[in-house]
């Protein structure tokens, strides 16, 4: 067996990694232990499939970054059956380990990593890509593009970008005119409301930094937690933070506008391309459809259990 970790300088803090490398090589592994860094966009899809693509042996593919770089990761293994992902969020956003019942330490913990068990999941495709956590459209899309700009400001962390980010562009990026279709029907705006402020295809719980925004989705429900939200006033937007951030806005008194189901597809509708967010990676794609892959990847989870959402 291969223990293959994957290392983002360009997530989170050079710091972190550079600290995560120095233990990943203090550690003695059940296997072969390889570490590579990447370089640029698609170098971790590259790395993977080099490693996986031409064996029959079992490698443990560790990412070492944010949702981006897992994405990425997952890219290069989707369609084989000879690994498995271990996600260590040391990046911006980290949402994707947030919906499994352990602490955010315990998948930084290479020890508990390497000697943890694997869960098979549900993946999201839309355009040939894929994604774990959440496909999204909208103001959010907005958020995430500016996020990146964001931290790589001196002394800015991921968290604070994603915050930042999400105060600017209430100001320019709340209306877009995209149209959702979920399982072929025009999912409509509430009465009084002319334009979409944004729209999740949730897997995981969590996505934007922190936010459960999806709170009912399950990675091995074969389905898509589908939100959708107009757009609001700046005082409506404010009073949802609260109950966003908590995952209690479904069926929320003052979050009535709100539109959740659950869906086999999705698609959104414009007469322009949409930016759509992969975990947090954004494309710019004509009316995408969105679907659901059953038990497509298996994932590492820690040794140990220590605390419950």
């Amino acid at each position: 067996m291969k223990h293959l970790f994957i290392l983002n300088a360009f997530a989170g803090k050079k710091s972190s990694v550079e600290e995560l490398k120095a233990k990943i090589q203090q550690l003695d592994f059940d296997g072969e232990c390889i570490i590579e860094e990447t370089k640029g966009r698609g170098d971790a899809t590259a790395i993977v499939r080099k490693y996986i693509s031409n064996t029959q042996e079992f490698v443990r593919v560790y990412a070492c970054g944010g949702d981006g770089t897992a994405n990425e990761v997952m890219t290069g293994m989707v369609g084989y059956t000879n690994c498995a992902l271990g996600v260590v969020p040391v990046g911006t956003g980290n949402d994707f380990v947030k919906s499994f019942d352990y602490s955010m330490d315990d998948f930084r913990d290479i020890e508990k990593m390497a000697s943890g068990n694997t869960v098979t999941i549900d993946l999201l495709h839309c355009d040939g890509k894929y994604a774990m956590n959440s496909i999204s459209a909208g103001y959010d899309c907005a958020v995430a593009k500016l996020a990146q700009k964001i931290k790589r400001f001196p002394f800015v962390t991921g968290p604070t970008a994603y915050k930042v980010a999400v105060v600017l562009c209430l100001f320019s990026k709340r209306k877009h005119t995209f149209v959702p279709y979920a399982d072929g029907t025009q999912i409509k705006l509430p009465k009084g409301y002319k334009t979409q402020m944004m729209c999740v295809a949730g897997n995981g719980k969590f996505y934007g930094g922190g936010f459960k925004a999806t709170p009912l989705a399950d990675f091995k429900d074969g389905n898509i937690d589908f939100l959708s939200v107009p757009t609001v006033s700046l005082w409506q937007f404010a009073q949802l933070i609260a109950p966003f951030t908590k995952g209690e806005h479904i069926g929320h008194e003052k979050a009535s506008f709100i539109t959740h189901k659950k869906c086999k597809q999705l698609q959104f509708k414009d007469n322009k391309n949409i930016d759509i967010g992969f975990d947090g990676e954004i494309y710019n794609l004509k009316d995408p459809v969105i679907t659901v892959v059953p038990q497509a990847l298996s994932v590492i989870i820690p040794e140990k259990v220590k605390v419950t959402r």
